[in-house]
Protein backbone atom coordinates (compact mmCIF):
# COMPACT_ATOMS: atom_id res chain seq x y z
CA UNK A 1 0.00 0.00 0.00
CA UNK A 2 1.58 3.27 -1.05
CA UNK A 3 2.41 5.51 1.85
CA UNK A 4 0.36 8.50 2.73
CA UNK A 5 3.41 11.55 3.99
CA UNK A 6 1.35 13.83 6.84
CA UNK A 7 2.55 17.08 7.02
CA UNK A 8 1.75 19.20 10.01
CA UNK A 9 1.69 22.81 10.73
CA UNK A 10 0.14 25.73 12.59
CA UNK A 11 -3.73 26.25 11.57
CA UNK A 12 -3.08 30.14 10.91
CA UNK A 13 -3.53 31.43 7.48
CA UNK A 14 0.30 32.26 6.44
CA UNK A 15 1.45 28.56 8.01
CA UNK A 16 -1.01 27.02 6.07
CA UNK A 17 -0.44 28.75 2.59
CA UNK A 18 3.37 28.40 2.50
CA UNK A 19 2.87 24.47 4.04
CA UNK A 20 0.93 23.93 0.59
CA UNK A 21 3.58 25.31 -1.16
CA UNK A 22 6.15 23.19 0.69
CA UNK A 23 4.12 20.48 -0.54
CA UNK A 24 3.96 21.49 -4.04
CA UNK A 25 7.61 21.76 -4.24
CA UNK A 26 7.60 17.84 -3.32
CA UNK A 27 4.72 16.58 -5.28
CA UNK A 28 6.28 19.20 -8.57
CA UNK A 29 8.84 16.53 -8.03
CA UNK A 30 7.26 13.43 -7.02
CA UNK A 31 3.84 13.45 -8.57
CA UNK A 32 3.26 9.64 -7.46
CA UNK A 33 3.78 10.92 -3.68
CA UNK A 34 0.67 11.32 -1.80
CA UNK A 35 0.77 14.14 1.00
CA UNK A 36 -2.24 15.09 3.82
CA UNK A 37 -1.82 18.10 5.38
CA UNK A 38 -3.00 18.16 9.38
CA UNK A 39 -3.22 21.72 11.29
CA UNK A 40 -2.10 21.63 15.16
CA UNK A 41 -2.91 24.07 17.27
CA UNK A 42 -0.18 25.23 19.91
CA UNK A 43 0.17 26.52 22.64
CA UNK A 44 1.35 29.98 21.30
CA UNK A 45 -2.01 29.55 19.08
CA UNK A 46 -3.97 29.52 22.31
CA UNK A 47 -2.67 31.64 24.32
CA UNK A 48 -3.07 34.86 21.76
CA UNK A 49 -3.17 37.52 24.51
CA UNK A 50 -0.46 36.37 26.63
CA UNK A 51 3.08 37.42 26.27
CA UNK A 52 5.27 34.55 25.24
CA UNK A 53 7.54 35.34 27.31
CA UNK A 54 5.10 33.90 30.06
CA UNK A 55 4.23 30.87 27.72
CA UNK A 56 7.43 29.43 26.61
CA UNK A 57 9.10 31.84 24.60
CA UNK A 58 10.70 30.70 21.29
CA UNK A 59 8.98 27.25 21.17
CA UNK A 60 5.71 28.28 21.80
CA UNK A 61 4.62 27.33 18.26
CA UNK A 62 6.94 24.58 17.52
CA UNK A 63 7.38 22.25 20.62
CA UNK A 64 4.10 20.10 20.37
CA UNK A 65 4.10 20.03 16.57
CA UNK A 66 7.72 18.29 17.53
CA UNK A 67 6.18 16.26 19.96
CA UNK A 68 3.59 14.77 17.13
CA UNK A 69 6.71 14.18 14.56
CA UNK A 70 8.70 12.54 17.20
CA UNK A 71 5.15 10.17 18.10
CA UNK A 72 4.78 9.41 14.46
CA UNK A 73 1.26 11.52 14.17
CA UNK A 74 3.02 13.47 11.29
CA UNK A 75 5.73 12.96 9.39
CA UNK A 76 7.27 16.10 8.27
CA UNK A 77 6.36 19.84 10.31
CA UNK A 78 7.12 22.58 8.01
CA UNK A 79 8.47 25.65 9.90
CA UNK A 80 9.14 29.20 9.31
CA UNK A 81 12.94 28.58 10.18
CA UNK A 82 13.52 32.00 12.61
CA UNK A 83 10.78 30.21 14.68
CA UNK A 84 12.79 26.87 15.44
CA UNK A 85 14.99 26.61 18.22
CA UNK A 86 18.59 26.08 17.34
CA UNK A 87 18.86 22.96 19.39
CA UNK A 88 16.41 20.45 18.38
CA UNK A 89 15.14 17.22 20.06
CA UNK A 90 17.96 14.42 19.32
CA UNK A 91 15.29 12.41 17.46
CA UNK A 92 14.50 14.97 14.57
CA UNK A 93 16.61 16.61 11.69
CA UNK A 94 16.11 19.73 9.32
CA UNK A 95 15.45 17.52 6.26
CA UNK A 96 15.60 20.04 3.87
CA UNK A 97 15.13 23.79 3.64
CA UNK A 98 13.76 25.49 0.63
CA UNK A 99 14.88 28.31 -1.07
CA UNK A 100 14.70 31.41 1.00
CA UNK A 101 11.84 34.17 -0.09
CA UNK A 102 12.91 38.21 0.54
CA UNK A 103 14.59 37.93 4.22
CA UNK A 104 14.08 41.47 5.24
CA UNK A 105 11.54 43.63 7.33
CA UNK A 106 9.15 45.91 5.75
CA UNK A 107 7.48 48.98 7.23
CA UNK A 108 4.05 49.18 6.39
CA UNK A 109 1.91 53.17 6.64
CA UNK A 110 -1.27 54.03 5.87
CA UNK A 111 0.02 57.09 3.95
CA UNK A 112 2.05 56.57 0.73
CA UNK A 113 4.24 59.61 1.52
CA UNK A 114 5.42 58.17 4.86
CA UNK A 115 8.47 55.62 5.18
CA UNK A 116 11.43 55.31 8.10
CA UNK A 117 12.48 58.55 7.66
CA UNK A 118 9.54 60.85 7.05
CA UNK A 119 7.49 59.31 9.91
CA UNK A 120 6.30 62.26 12.36
CA UNK A 121 8.30 62.58 15.32
CA UNK A 122 6.47 60.32 18.25
CA UNK A 123 4.77 58.40 15.51
CA UNK A 124 3.51 55.02 16.76
CA UNK A 125 4.60 51.60 15.44
CA UNK A 126 3.27 48.33 16.48
CA UNK A 127 6.20 45.28 16.72
CA UNK A 128 6.57 42.88 19.43
CA UNK A 129 10.17 42.32 18.42
CA UNK A 130 12.64 43.78 20.31
CA UNK A 131 14.69 43.34 17.30
CA UNK A 132 12.88 45.62 15.42
CA UNK A 133 12.61 47.34 18.22
CA UNK A 134 16.42 48.22 19.02
CA UNK A 135 17.03 48.76 15.21
CA UNK A 136 13.95 51.38 14.77
CA UNK A 137 15.01 53.16 17.87
CA UNK A 138 18.64 53.16 17.00
CA UNK A 139 17.94 55.12 13.74
CA UNK A 140 14.38 56.94 15.02
CA UNK A 141 14.37 57.40 18.84
CA UNK A 142 11.12 59.50 18.87
CA UNK A 143 9.28 56.67 17.82
CA UNK A 144 7.18 55.05 20.27
CA UNK A 145 7.27 51.35 20.20
CA UNK A 146 4.05 49.56 21.05
CA UNK A 147 3.52 45.50 21.03
CA UNK A 148 1.39 43.98 18.43
CA UNK A 149 0.79 40.50 18.01
CA UNK A 150 -1.63 38.36 15.62
CA UNK A 151 -1.68 37.64 12.14
CA UNK A 152 -0.99 39.30 9.16
CA UNK A 153 -5.04 40.65 8.54
CA UNK A 154 -5.09 41.54 11.80
CA UNK A 155 -2.17 43.28 12.05
CA UNK A 156 -3.09 45.13 8.82
CA UNK A 157 -6.45 45.62 10.38
CA UNK A 158 -5.52 47.40 13.11
CA UNK A 159 -2.91 49.47 10.96
CA UNK A 160 -5.93 50.78 9.24
CA UNK A 161 -8.21 51.52 11.97
CA UNK A 162 -5.60 53.90 13.22
CA UNK A 163 -4.16 52.21 16.52
CA UNK A 164 -0.49 52.85 14.59
CA UNK A 165 0.82 55.13 12.19
CA UNK A 166 3.64 51.92 11.23
CA UNK A 167 3.97 48.27 11.30
CA UNK A 168 6.51 46.16 10.97
CA UNK A 169 6.21 42.77 9.29
CA UNK A 170 8.68 40.48 7.70
CA UNK A 171 8.63 40.44 4.13
CA UNK A 172 8.18 36.98 3.31
CA UNK A 173 4.76 36.90 4.84
CA UNK A 174 3.91 39.60 2.79
CA UNK A 175 4.90 37.91 -0.62
CA UNK A 176 3.88 34.56 0.79
CA UNK A 177 -0.01 35.41 1.04
CA UNK A 178 0.21 37.90 -1.65
CA UNK A 179 -0.84 41.21 0.28
CA UNK A 180 -2.31 43.16 -1.92
CA UNK A 181 -1.33 47.40 -1.49
CA UNK A 182 -4.95 49.13 -1.33
CA UNK A 183 -4.93 50.65 2.24
CA UNK A 184 -1.72 50.38 3.36
CA UNK A 185 1.58 51.08 2.08
CA UNK A 186 4.88 48.61 1.92
CA UNK A 187 8.34 49.58 2.65
CA UNK A 188 10.92 47.03 2.26
CA UNK A 189 14.34 48.21 4.88
CA UNK A 190 17.15 47.17 3.93
CA UNK A 191 19.69 45.27 5.84
CA UNK A 192 21.60 48.08 7.15
CA UNK A 193 18.55 49.77 8.39
CA UNK A 194 17.07 46.56 9.93
CA UNK A 195 19.25 43.29 9.60
CA UNK A 196 17.02 40.01 9.55
CA UNK A 197 15.90 37.72 11.98
CA UNK A 198 18.12 34.50 12.04
CA UNK A 199 16.20 32.58 8.97
CA UNK A 200 14.17 34.86 8.24
CA UNK A 201 12.42 34.07 4.63
CA UNK A 202 13.35 30.58 4.94
CA UNK A 203 11.27 27.44 5.07
CA UNK A 204 12.68 24.29 7.45
CA UNK A 205 11.09 21.12 6.54
CA UNK A 206 11.85 18.98 9.97
CA UNK A 207 11.33 14.98 10.04
CA UNK A 208 12.51 11.86 12.21
CA UNK A 209 16.38 10.89 11.99
CA UNK A 210 15.92 7.48 11.16
CA UNK A 211 13.44 8.01 8.28
CA UNK A 212 15.70 7.39 5.47
CA UNK A 213 12.84 7.45 2.72
CA UNK A 214 11.62 10.45 3.70
CA UNK A 215 14.94 11.89 3.91
CA UNK A 216 15.86 11.04 0.37
CA UNK A 217 12.94 13.09 -1.27
CA UNK A 218 13.22 16.03 1.00
CA UNK A 219 17.18 16.17 0.38
CA UNK A 220 16.47 16.38 -3.15
CA UNK A 221 14.16 19.43 -3.12
CA UNK A 222 16.87 21.91 -0.84
CA UNK A 223 18.59 24.57 -1.70
CA UNK A 224 21.59 24.42 -0.93
CA UNK A 225 22.85 28.11 -0.81
CA UNK A 226 19.78 28.64 1.42
CA UNK A 227 21.25 26.23 3.55
CA UNK A 228 24.39 27.17 3.79
CA UNK A 229 23.13 30.57 4.80
CA UNK A 230 21.06 30.04 7.53
CA UNK A 231 23.49 26.83 9.31
CA UNK A 232 25.77 30.18 9.45
CA UNK A 233 23.30 32.26 11.01
CA UNK A 234 21.83 29.83 13.29
CA UNK A 235 25.34 29.00 14.53
CA UNK A 236 26.04 32.77 15.37
CA UNK A 237 22.47 32.46 17.22
CA UNK A 238 23.83 29.44 19.28
CA UNK A 239 27.18 31.01 19.84
CA UNK A 240 24.92 33.98 21.56
CA UNK A 241 22.70 30.76 23.63
CA UNK A 242 19.97 30.76 21.15
CA UNK A 243 17.72 31.77 23.34
CA UNK A 244 16.54 35.11 21.74
CA UNK A 245 15.30 36.94 24.74
CA UNK A 246 17.56 39.97 23.28
CA UNK A 247 17.22 41.89 19.95
CA UNK A 248 19.68 39.65 17.79
CA UNK A 249 19.94 39.65 14.04
CA UNK A 250 21.99 38.10 11.27
CA UNK A 251 22.00 37.08 7.46
CA UNK A 252 24.43 35.31 5.75
CA UNK A 253 24.98 35.59 2.10
CA UNK A 254 27.07 33.55 -0.54
CA UNK A 255 29.70 35.08 -2.52
CA UNK A 256 31.71 32.44 -4.36
CA UNK A 257 32.96 29.58 -2.08
CA UNK A 258 32.48 32.21 0.84
CA UNK A 259 30.10 32.37 3.43
CA UNK A 260 29.61 36.50 4.89
CA UNK A 261 27.16 36.49 7.66
CA UNK A 262 26.56 39.43 9.44
CA UNK A 263 25.15 40.25 12.91
CA UNK A 264 23.91 42.41 15.20
CA UNK A 265 23.22 42.53 18.81
CA UNK A 266 22.03 45.18 20.97
CA UNK A 267 20.38 46.78 24.22
CA UNK A 268 16.98 46.85 24.20
CA UNK A 269 16.61 50.94 22.87
CA UNK A 270 19.46 50.65 20.30
CA UNK A 271 21.21 53.43 22.38
CA UNK A 272 24.66 50.32 22.55
CA UNK A 273 24.41 48.08 19.52
CA UNK A 274 27.89 45.83 18.23
CA UNK A 275 27.24 44.76 14.29
CA UNK A 276 30.02 42.46 13.16
CA UNK A 277 30.64 40.90 9.78
CA UNK A 278 32.77 37.24 9.33
CA UNK A 279 33.84 35.06 6.25
CA UNK A 280 34.36 31.45 6.23
CA UNK A 281 33.84 29.13 3.45
CA UNK A 282 32.56 26.79 6.28
CA UNK A 283 29.18 28.07 7.32
CA UNK A 284 29.63 26.79 10.79
CA UNK A 285 32.77 28.26 11.70
CA UNK A 286 31.35 31.81 9.71
CA UNK A 287 28.44 31.77 12.51
CA UNK A 288 30.72 31.00 15.70
CA UNK A 289 33.33 33.07 14.59
CA UNK A 290 31.06 35.79 14.09
CA UNK A 291 29.63 34.85 17.97
CA UNK A 292 32.77 34.94 19.66
CA UNK A 293 33.49 38.28 18.06
CA UNK A 294 30.54 40.01 19.57
CA UNK A 295 30.99 38.22 22.83
CA UNK A 296 34.72 39.71 22.71
CA UNK A 297 33.37 42.86 22.23
CA UNK A 298 30.92 43.07 25.12
CA UNK A 299 27.92 41.28 23.91
CA UNK A 300 27.07 40.03 27.10
CA UNK A 301 26.65 42.93 29.13
CA UNK A 302 23.60 44.01 26.35
CA UNK A 303 22.10 40.38 27.12
CA UNK A 304 22.24 41.05 30.85
CA UNK A 305 20.53 44.31 30.19
CA UNK A 306 17.72 42.71 27.89
CA UNK A 307 17.12 39.88 30.25
CA UNK A 308 16.60 42.40 33.15
CA UNK A 309 14.28 44.56 30.67
CA UNK A 310 12.39 41.84 29.70
CA UNK A 311 11.81 40.69 33.12
CA UNK A 312 10.42 44.17 33.47
CA UNK A 313 7.96 44.76 30.76
CA UNK A 314 7.23 41.50 29.38
CA UNK A 315 3.88 42.72 27.64
CA UNK A 316 5.76 44.92 25.68
CA UNK A 317 8.16 41.90 24.13
CA UNK A 318 5.33 39.51 22.67
CA UNK A 319 7.41 37.46 21.05
CA UNK A 320 11.06 36.69 22.28
CA UNK A 321 13.04 35.36 19.32
CA UNK A 322 14.74 36.76 16.68
CA UNK A 323 11.94 38.56 14.49
CA UNK A 324 8.14 37.73 14.06
CA UNK A 325 6.09 38.10 11.15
Amino acid sequence: MKRIIRVGTRGSQLATTQTKQAMAEITDRYPDIQLELIEIVTKGDRLKNHSLATIGGQGAFVKEIEHQLIAGEIDIAVHSLKDLPTLIPIELTIGCTLKRKSPYDCLIVRDSAHNLESLPKGAKVGTSSLRRQAQLLKLRPDLEILPLRGNIDTRIKRLVEGNYDAIMLAHAGIQRLAVAEEEVFFNVLTSDECLPAIGQGALALECREDDHELLEILRSIEDTDTRKAVEAERAFLRTMDGSCTFPIGGFAKIEGETIVVEGMISNYNGVEMLRETCRHQDPIKAGQELGESLINQGANRLIKECQTYVKNNPLHTGRLMPGNY
